[in-house]
């Protein structure tokens, strides 16, 4: 049941992760050489109309795949971590009466955040692979030039699927391409969990929700804390999450077949630096001149990789802003209450029938 409610979550929430995921890598400083109209100006109804109704569930195989193995991780590590912090240091006497009554001594919300943090690194294990191939299947057909050919488009549009991710990945970097944007997923998951399951522990007190019961009015005040723990969460590690997006979507990590081997228009062409003709708008979107935009910050763009998430975080800042760290964030924070929300319920149904067969 547990499963099946996360992938229904998933599925709800995958136009707005879509869309987040493309607002997030428009303009990287990675640079491109030509956009299509809906990466310029990404929107749910730009994708639909560009791509079809299948673009708003690009990549949704793989954290629909990973989710099994990524809340059995997160979970399990959550309540070991909570038994490991209740033998070495036990919960105070001063328990409140309405948990008392059920049997169960709360601990420090630290420890809760502390226990949420913990399971966030184990998490790592799997949120990684999944988030890497999720993410450039979402953004590969954002990147297509709409004057290139038929066939090349239809080529590129073949390979944006999420197994075909994963081949190309391993195909050209082994098993540890997988793992691409791995410490920066780690120093997201870490303190987003924390703060997720310190704010679900804290509105649980808050709103005074017995142990155990998850019927009546509970169900509401349940999936309410669940929403907010989740939106809190995201809120809390958002800029990261952007850094890590652009790391894991440079496009010399994710250049397809299609793009290196299908003919395009002869309008269409992909300059190159030895190109000898490049129109104004060309050279600029290769970031060979520089400019400046109104609020002074530098529009200079370098096709060079990312040597990391600092130099990520400082070229983006200078080309576009401090704005870029918050780019996609309300499609994010949008679509984290209703998913949270049935996960945290999921887990706390779960839960009740467990101590009720013990």
């Amino acid at each position: 049941m547990g499963y099946i409610s996360g992938v229904a979550g998933l599925i709800i929430g995958s136009p707005l992760d879509v869309l987040k995921v493309r607002l997030q890598a428009q303009g990287d400083a990675s640079g491109t050489a030509t956009r299509s109209q809906g990466a310029r100006n990404p929107s749910l109804s730009a994708m639909v109309q560009n791509e079809g109704i299948k673009s708003l569930f690009k990549g949704i195989s793989s954290p629909i795949v990973g989710l099994a193995g990524l809340n059995s991780i997160l979970f399990a590590s959550y309540s070991a971590s909570m038994r490991f912090f209740e033998v070495v240091a036990p919960p105070s006497s001063t328990t409140p009466s309405l948990y008392a009554a059920a049997g169960e001594a709360l601990q420090p919300l630290s420890h809760v955040f502390a226990a949420g943090f913990v399971a966030g690194v184990a998490c790592f294990l799997v949120s990684t692979p999944t988030e890497l191939v999720k993410c450039r299947a979402q953004v590969i057909a954002s990147r297509l030039d709409p004057t290139s050919s038929a066939a090349a488009q239809k080529a590129i549009l073949s390979e944006s699927g999420s197994w075909h991710v994963t081949k190309d990945v391993i195909r050209r970097f082994g098993l540890r391409g997988l793992y691409q944007g791995g410490l920066v997923t780690m120093l997201r998951d870490a303190p987003g969990y924390g703060v997720y399951f310190l704010a679900y522990e804290g509105l649980k007190r808050g709103l005074e929700i017995p142990a155990g019961e998850t019927g009546g009015i509970n169900t509401w005040k349940l999936l309410f804390a669940g929403g907010v723990a989740g939106t809190l969460s995201w809120a809390s590690i958002y800029p990261l999450d952007v850094i890590k997006t652009r790391l894991q979507t440079q496009p010399h990590l994710m250049s397809t077949d299609a793009l290196r081997t299908l003919p395009t228009t002869a309008t269409a062409r992909i300059p190159t630096p030895s190109t000898s003709l490049l129109s104004k708008s060309h050279i600029e979107a290769r970031g060979l001149v520089h400019q400046t935009n109104r609020q002074g910050h530098s529009k200079t763009l370098s096709s060079a990789p990312y040597k990391g998430m600092v130099d990520c975080a400082i070229r983006s800042y200078k080309s576009e802003g401090m704005g870029v760290f918050m780019r996609g964030a309300t499609p994010a924070l949008l679509r984290a209450f209703p998913v949270n929300a049935v996960t945290f319920f999921v887990y706390e149904l779960v839960m009740a029938e467990l101590q009720k067969l013990e």
